[in-house]
Order: structure tokens, then sequence, then C-alpha cells
């Protein structure tokens, strides 16, 4: 898959470990930064989402979306782990529940636009009700000490329930600044199961564009013959 992610907010907290490893199937872990897991919001606009040599998907290329991650370590190395991404389009959200085996949603998502970036408010409504918003104001300043990056930097994700599957994802290096929070609504990542509290760390990127590999399933732990 082909696509490209424009404008995009990101709202970052600290969790325990012992918390991120309760959503996560046995074959990951929690990717810490100084001994802490985080749990990140993001909000951006998806564009010219397309399989690769193919043309756009005409009414599905282009529509808001909003994600609930964590960072993971698994069998192929570090990554994202997504508890629930919500997006406006129902053909994307099939197509990705199926074949990558992540838990998309169907929302709207209001995008009104604020002093500096845009302000997003989403009402999930399936496969369940949940609510949220995020707007963030970036700064001058660039974005790359050691927690922006672990935070932004991640080359694969993780996704399934029985069956934990693996696609690499390349982009080019996030044009990414700091940002100060303008508004944030944390139902979204509260019904992730995540009780965040505080202000969270913000950035913001004008945006990348991003290739996503075909999943591969994870093969199940090697099994240890006790007898031997």
């Amino acid at each position: 898959m082909r696509q490209r992610w424009a404008d995009v907010a990101f709202a970052h907290w600290p969790v325990s470990p012992e918390v991120v490893q309760r959503v996560l199937p046995r074959s990951l872990t929690p990717d810490c930064h100084a001994g802490t897991a985080w749990v990140s919001l993001v909000a951006f606009q998806m564009q010219s989402l397309r399989i690769t040599h193919l043309p756009p998907i005409p009414t599905t290329s282009d529509f808001a979306e909003v994600n609930v991650r964590t960072y993971v370590t698994g069998p192929d190395g570090p990554g994202v782990w997504f508890c629930s991404l919500d997006a406006e389009s129902w053909l994307p959200t099939l197509v990705a529940r199926s074949l990558y085996g992540l838990p998309y949603c169907v929302a709207d998502i209001g995008r009104a636009p604020a002093t500096d970036t845009p302000n997003w408010t989403i009402a999930r409504r399936w496969p369940e009700r949940a609510t949220g918003s995020l707007a963030v104001a970036p700064t001058d300043a660039v974005a790359d000490d050691d927690l922006a990056v672990f935070l932004t930097a991640r080359w694969r994700l993780y996704a399934g329930t029985r069956v934990t599957r693996m696609a690499r994802v390349d982009h080019e290096p996030w044009p990414l600044r700091r940002a100060r929070v303008v508004v944030c609504d944390t139902g979204l990542v509260r019904a992730a199961g995540f009780p965040v509290q505080g202000s969270p760390v913000a950035h913001w990127a004008s945006g990348v564009s991003v290739r996503a590999a075909a999943p591969r399933r994870l093969r199940p732990p090697h099994r240890v013959d006790s007898e031997r």
C-alpha cells in the first residue's frame, strides 16, 4: 500500500510497562524509553491511499484518521502496536481489518480550523462508541531529541488478534517540530485501556509519503522439548 500522511498531530503520555503489556499478545513486549512505556494519540489526513502500481480508489483515498498506539518489541524488532484506528471510510476500514488485522473503527471525524493546525474531533460509530479530540500548535523548534526519535522513527507495525502479523513501513524522515497542546480529550486513549493524566508531549509534522508492505504472519514461539 502507498499513501501520504499530512498535517500530523502527535500527543504522547508516559505509562507503566505493566499497563501496556496487558493489551499485547504474548509474542510482544513493551518497548521502553529510559524504563518508561508510552502511548500516543495521533491524528492526520490520509491522502492518495492506493495499492502499489494501481491508481487511488475513488472516494476512499483521502480521509481523516486518528489512532491510539503504543511501542513494542517483537520477533522482528521494535515497532508499533495499534490499539485503535478511527477512519471515516468503510472500505479502507474493512480492508485493513481483513488484510492486516488492524483494529480499524468507523467514526465521524471533524477537522475544524484552528489558529495554526486543525482541531480533530472524533465520534466513533462502529464497532463501539467512543469520543475524543486533539489539536496541537507547532512551534519553530525542531524535535530531534532521543525521545522524539523513539516515538516516531518506527519502521514496522504489529497487529492481529488470534494471529499476530508484522508489516514493514517505510517513509522519509519526519519533518518533526515541537508543539503545544491546544485541545485534548483523551476519551479514545481511555477506551484503549490507558487512564492517562497530565499534559502530553506534543509534536507536529507537515507530512510524509509512506509505503506499507504486505503483512507477514509471525511464526509461533519455539517450544523446547522438556524431555531432552
